[in-house]
């Protein structure tokens, strides 16, 4: 038998694999049509009768047989601006109102909020069966120990003698069968605007915008609306039959003024007092409509806002009666009559008698709904 190791071992070969070259090819001509394809786009030209490639570095792409010859274009720059309409509120569609009944109400003012000025306030109600009691004042001091995220983080929120007993003070008041409206400031604040340096209003010189009316918080500031949605949502809570926001208005800028109003927040659109305050309203109402355990009620301040939207403080009595359940306005027995004429047309739902509340000083109208505030004329 032959020695293995006598025959000759020949030279292994591996196999290559040329498979691979032809795919790299093709690869990188898929990849250059790709990108060629997608960058071309922009100079497409689409007519009824053809589609053209123009581009700016060859003379012309033609993509059908057409042989007319197109000459070099040049292509205009054109700057690109996006412009938005302002919000058309007169299209929002009327909201369900709750079970609005006659409230005939004295007003008790946050300075006089201790139990011996609550039991005169009830004892008077001979022929009112309300109290509305002022639980956040323009000077933005709780009458309540608030625990909102807000009212937390600025520490808004102080222990008294009025936040520790106000729940005691409100649950006597509800056995005795006293209906309760419980009323805030909403923006004007004298305690947030201070407390916090993003939520205020500001002129020019970037100092808080300040009036005879007080300090005015920023409408369109989300911190600002999260706080009103949290202190509604505490009151009713607490046993309140129903809420009313005050002061949801813009400050009003007169025409001879130099005074510029500086927003926190930039928009889209431009910003007026009706996009600002308007749309105030429109998210509070709408944040609370599914939750609703009581009435939500605002003030208008305008009479130009009871017939049509003011341009000046940003209030629309006909967008307020489609979101609230009650309207409240500060009028006279002068010139009552004529404010109920002005909104009549504007409450589709209900009684005007109800949900049109006149707040009013030393005098009763004739109406199922008010608000009697004391005021002494000698002052």
């Amino acid at each position: 038998m032959a020695n293995k190791s006598a025959f000759y071992k020949g030279t292994r070969h591996k196999r290559r694999n040329y498979i691979f070259i032809p795919a790299l090819i093709l690869l990188g001509v898929l990849s250059v049509f790709v990108v060629s394809f997608f960058s071309m786009q922009k100079y497409a030209v689409i007519t009824k009768d053809s589609v053209e490639v123009i581009s700016p570095f060859a003379e012309k792409i033609v993509a059908d047989d057409s042989d007319r010859i197109v000459e070099d274009v040049v292509f205009e720059e054109v700057e690109g601006k996006v412009i938005f309409d302002e919000p058309d509120y007169s299209s929002v569609e009327q909201t369900k109102i709750g079970k609005v009944g006659e409230m005939r109400a004295i007003f008790v003012p946050a300075e006089n909020m201790t139990w011996e000025k609550l039991e005169e306030y009830a004892a008077r109600l001979s022929s009112g069966n309300s109290l509305v009691l002022e639980m956040k004042p323009r000077s933005g001091q709780l009458m309540w120990y608030c625990n909102s995220p807000e009212a937390a983080m600025y520490g808004l929120s102080q222990t008294t003698d009025t936040t520790t007993y106000i729940q005691s003070y409100i649950n006597t008041l509800k056995d005795r069968g006293i209906y309760l409206v419980a009323q805030i400031s909403c923006c004007v604040d004298g305690r947030f605007s201070t407390y916090s340096t993003s939520v205020a209003l500001r002129n020019s010189l970037g100092n808080n915008l300040i009036n005879e009316t007080g300090t005015w918080l920023d409408p369109y500031n989300q911190s600002v609306r999260n706080y009103t949605v949290d202190m509604v949502r505490e009151l009713w809570e607490m046993g309140f039959d129903e809420v009313v926001l005050a002061d949801v208005a813009h400050p009003v800028i007169p025409e001879d003024s130099s005074t510029v109003v500086v927003y926190s927040r930039t928009m889209s659109s431009k910003q007026t007092p009706i996009t600002a305050v308007c749309g105030f309203a429109k998210q509070i109402a709408e944040e609370l409509s599914e939750e609703k355990k009581g009435l939500l009620s605002i003030y208008v301040y305008s009479p130009t806002a009871l017939y049509k939207a003011d341009q000046a403080n940003g209030q629309d009595a006909e967008l307020f009666f489609k979101l609230y359940d009650r309207v409240y306005y500060i009028t006279d027995k002068y010139a009552f009559q004529f404010n109920v004429t002005d909104v009549e047309g504007k409450v589709r739902t209900g009684k005007v008698e109800d949900r049109f509340v006149p707040v009013v000083y030393n005098y009763l109208p004739d109406n199922t709904s008010w608000v009697l505030i004391d005021y002494d004329e000698e002052k």
